[in-house]
Formats: structure tokens, sequence, C-alpha cells
């Protein structure tokens, strides 16, 4: 728990109940706090996997004979072996057929193992009355509270402090649905799991959300979770985490904050009809060319921001139901993309978070066509030239919802300096552009893939996002001898204006250096 009691203080409101605020001055990118799990286990619906490193299970534990395990694995934890392997009369095929209840199975194992910790995951928020009745209380009644309660294996638990009940299974199921975290295979191994994995953190938890976070989460592939200050956070100020995807527009937050989290967020962003001037939310006014219509909740309504024209919430409706409907099941195409963004940009905005989705998808799509051609040199200059401007657009944006250090600002800043490089060989290969030009567009790219690196070093090494500054790093060495070359060609060009270079010119030495930089840069990816 590094970290805790140095930098957080522990307050208590009845509006927020228990959160956390800054014990002292925090400047950007500190490590703040670093916590182990309380429980790790599977998530919702997973495949059956191993109980100890979650792949694929392929065997059985032959101590307690029911525990699914990998080839790799010959046993799990002691405590919960021990747990299954007293329950005698507990089918061997229980858990495969209900591999759901793995992980409320584990918190209830904490009374045996950690007192301490049992009772400081029970203080957690399970928002267990706003569930009361709902579909997913029902959906959890079915799949995890029925089948331990009539399998009686719980009933060891009892002790006359502690009774197992179905409300406490519900209560515990909700504990994890609000306050868990992914945790992703470590990557390192060649072995990684297929199933994502997810922890209770007590002490993140206590951190309140923000659409504007000035936190920001690394967690490994053994379940460490480190929190970095994001932005510099003064003494007495609240501690923020995210739990939505920024791209998200504010219906789209809010929805998933009120059905996953029971809450309502009321931050700056969500309180900005423009959305920090993104206008992820807003669409394109009927009365004049100019205009964005955003929704102003107060009132309600949906207003232009230049010719004040009210639409009504029925035609809003139509437009962005249409609109989703047909981003969602747009075939992943390049053509079909480009027909629905074209599209929606004109009903919505092209901004819109449904137009900003389908674009991220068409990045995708055309990144794959250019790492699917064998000859780099042979990929359409459009499609380099297409990428380069959703890549900058993105950015754009991502800059302006996570202005501090961020994951996506780091990502989209390297997808930016791949397309930037990329579409400048090919436009310095066909004469399109000068050298110097090209100096200037490889300067701008090492600086992006710099600021990328900068952001993306607060991830762990096990990560997806470590393994990609691995990766950043070893092209930001490339791409700095690349701008040498150019810079040493730039240099002999300057020599060819001179009568000298001009008469060596006349010996056939001139324009080696071009060549030499177009042979060895125009094909590298």
């Amino acid at each position: 728990m590094a970290g805790f009691e140095e930098n957080f203080q522990l307050l208590h409101t009845e509006q927020l109940d228990r959160f956390v605020v800054a014990k002292r001055d925090l400047p950007r990118g500190e490590q703040i706090l670093l916590e182990e799990p309380l429980v790790t286990g599977p998530y919702w619906d997973a495949d059956v996997s191993c109980l100890s490193c979650l792949r694929d299970s392929c065997s059985t534990c032959s101590k307690c004979g029911k525990a699914p395990l990998c080839y790799d694995c010959s046993e799990h934890d002691a405590t919960e072996c021990d747990f299954f392997r007293e329950s005698t009369a507990l089918d061997k095929h229980f858990l495969y057929n209900h591999f759901n209840v793995i992980t409320p199975v584990r918190c209830l194992l904490l009374y045996r193992k950690n007192r301490d910790l049992f009772d400081e995951m029970m203080r957690m928020e399970s928002h267990v009355e706003e569930r009361r009745g709902s579909e997913i209380w029902q959906i959890h009644d079915k799949y995890v509270v029925t089948p331990l309660l009539e399998a009686g294996i719980l009933d060891s638990l009892n002790d006359g402090e502690l009774e197992v009940t179905g409300e406490l299974i519900q209560r515990i199921c909700g504990i994890l649905d609000v306050n868990t975290f992914e945790i992703r295979g470590d990557v390192d191994s060649s072995q990684s799991g297929s199933n994502l994995a997810r922890g209770l953190y007590p002490k993140t938890s206590l951190m309140v959300h923000n659409c504007v976070p000035n936190t920001l989460l690394s967690i490994d592939g053994v379940g460490n979770l480190r929190v970095f200050t994001s932005a510099p956070v003064r003494m007495g100020e609240m501690l923020f985490i995210n739990f939505t995807r920024s791209l998200f527009g504010t219906f789209e937050r809010q929805t998933h904050l009120r059905q996953g989290k029971y809450f309502t967020c009321y931050c700056r962003r969500c309180k900005d009809p423009t959305e920090l001037g993104t206008h992820l939310s807003s669409i394109k006014c009927t009365e004049c060319d100019e205009g964005l219509c955003s929704f102003y909740p107060s009132e309600p309504r949906w207003e232009c921001n230049k010719c004040r024209k009210l639409l009504k919430r029925e035609y809003v409706n139509e437009v962005m139901c249409a609109a989703r409907s047909e981003i969602m099941e747009c075939a992943l195409e390049v053509r079909d993309l480009e027909r629905v963004i074209g599209k929606h940009s004109r009903t919505l905005n092209p901004h819109h978070s449904l137009v900003l989705e389908a674009k991220q998808t068409l990045v995708g799509e055309l990144k794959h066509s250019c790492l699917a051609t064998l000859d780099p040199g042979t990929v359409p200059k459009q499609v380099l030239r297409r990428k380069f401007e959703l890549c900058e657009e993105l950015l754009e944006v991502v800059r302006m919802l996570e202005p501090g250090i961020s994951r996506l600002t780091g990502i989209a800043m390297y997808e930016y300096h791949v397309a930037l490089v990329d579409l400048s060989r090919r436009n310095f290969d066909t004469t399109e552009i000068k050298s110097s030009e090209l100096l200037q567009n490889l300067i701008r790219a090492e600086n992006e893939l710099k600021q990328a690196i900068g952001m993306l070093l607060f991830e762990h090494p096990t990560t997806p996002e470590g393994q990609l500054t691995k990766r950043a790093m070893q092209e930001l060495k490339e791409l700095r001898e690349e701008i040498a070359e150019v810079r040493a060609m730039i240099e002999d060009e300057n020599l060819d204006r001179q009568s000298q270079y001009r008469n060596r010119r006349a010996n056939g030495n001139g324009n080696s250096n071009s060549s030499s930089y177009k042979k060895k840069f125009s094909k590298r990816r």
C-alpha cells in the first residue's frame, strides 16, 4: 500500500460517502500509490480457464479434484484448494458448469485467510439497494447465488459471526461490479492468458470519478496497480479517476455510469454542452450552415451556437438512432466506412463521438492494409494521406479531452508520428516535397514520438502499452539516424550549388546521398 498514508487524506460526506484528497502538493507524473489486489479473478461470463494463471484450461487440480488448471500449473491458491477439497459433496464438474462463481467465492474465502482484509472489502460500495430486483440482480441470482446455495459449499464459512446468505453474495457481486479494475495478462510471456482478469483495490476505489481525471492508473500483468498524477494536484484537492472511455459522448458516458456505477457525473466536461469545445455530442443545425446544436440539460434544450435555432428532441433522437445503427452495422471495409463517415459528418458533425468511432475503425483498417502489403513502397499514396489526416484529427480531439499525462494521448501521438513519417517518405520519393520539408516533417515526428514515449513510460513493461513503449524507443533511435541522413543529404545539396561540387557531379558523383536515403529508408515501415 506504498504511498497511501503519505499522499492521501480520507474524508467523508453524506453525498460522496468516503473519498480522498491530496495530503500535500503533488507534482505531475509522481507515483502516489502502489496497491496489490485484495482479490483477483476472471471477468463475468469468461470462458473456463486455469484458476492459477487464467490461461486456457486443459486439466484439473489433482489435490482438490475440482479446480480447472492448465498444463503448466499444478496447483492454485492453497486456501481455495483446501476449500474445494473439503467440499466432498461438490460435483467435480461444478466449477466448469458455474465458472461465474469463482471470483465471488474468492471474496468469501478472504474471511478464512485474512479477517481484516475481508472487513475492508465489505466496507466498499456495493449499491445493493439500487441493484435490488434489477436485471443484473436477477442474473447474479441465477448464475451465482442459486448455484452456490444449492451446492451447500458455503456452509463451512458460517461461524456465528458470518452467515453466508443470498443477500451477502449479492452484496459481494455488487462490490465486484462497481469497484474492480481490468488486469491484462503478462504480454512478455508467450503463454499469456486468453481471459482478462479483474482485481479489487480498496484504496484506489476511494478516488472519485471525473471525466477529466488528474490521475493515471497502470496495472501490470500480475495485478499490481500504480497510481500516478497526470496533472499537478494541490494539497486538499480531490483525486479523480476516469471510469469511462474519453471518446464517448456525454450521453454514453452518463449511461455507462448510471448503469454500472450507479451515480451521475457533474464534472466540468459533463456540464459543458460543447464537451470542452470538442462537440462530441453536438449535431448539425438544420437552419444555418455553420451552427452546431448542443444539449443544455438545465432547460433542457438543443440549441444552435450560431443562430440559436432550437431542435426538437424527437428529431435529434431520430438522427442519432439512425447514425448509431448504421455505424454499428457498417462492414469493416474502407469504402463502407468512408461512406458512413461522410454521411454522418453532415448530419451530426465530423467530431461527433459516433463519427470518431467510425474513424478509429477506419484508421485500424488502413493500418492493417499498410502492414499487409509486402512492399511498403506500393501502398497507394492516398491511403497514407488518409491515414495521416485521420490520425491528426483524432490526436487533436484527444489532446483537448485529456490534456495531462494520458495513455490514450500517448498512443494517438505514436500513431500520428508513424503516419507522418510514412507519408513524408513517400512524398519525398515522388518529389512532391523537397529534402528541407522532409527534414521538417521528420523532426516534427520525432517531437511527437518523444512526447508519446514520455506518456507511455508510466505503463508497466508487461502491458501492451509497455511493449509499445519499448518499440517506440527503438523507432526513436532509428528516426534520429534517418534525420541525420537527411541533414547530410541537404548539406550535399548545398554544396551542389557551388562550382567545385558541380565539377564533382560532372564526374558522376551527384545525388549519391539522395539515392542512398531513398534506398535505405523509403521501404521502412
